[in-house]
């Protein structure tokens, strides 16, 4: 769904600029947009890993190195989102 929305924004976007006045509560920011593409992109991943390791062909060895690979990406995320304050101290 997030996909489609991604795919569809403008049109999104043109019909609550059009229906403003009832759907002003959900109405999506430039930052909200931003914000979903992020996520959009962040579970990519998730999306493929799932793939992946799914049916009869699927091994623990292989679903194991898929979740290596998932905590490191998700390690690496982390990192990327603190503050630059905290990237400057080593404590965390």
């Amino acid at each position: 769904m997030l996909a489609v929305a991604d795919q569809k924004a403008g049109a999104i976007d043109t019909y609550t600029k059009n229906h403003f006045t009832t759907l002003q509560a959900d109405y999506l920011s430039p930052e909200d947009w931003k914000r979903l593409h992020t996520i959009k992109e962040f579970l990519q991943l998730f999306h493929r890993a799932t793939l992946e390791t799914q049916g009869n062909h699927a091994t623990i060895d292989s679903v194991l190195f898929t979740i290596d690979i998932i905590i490191q990406y998700f390690e690496a995320a982390l990192i990327s989102r603190l503050p630059s304050k905290l990237d400057n101290t080593n404590t965390i």
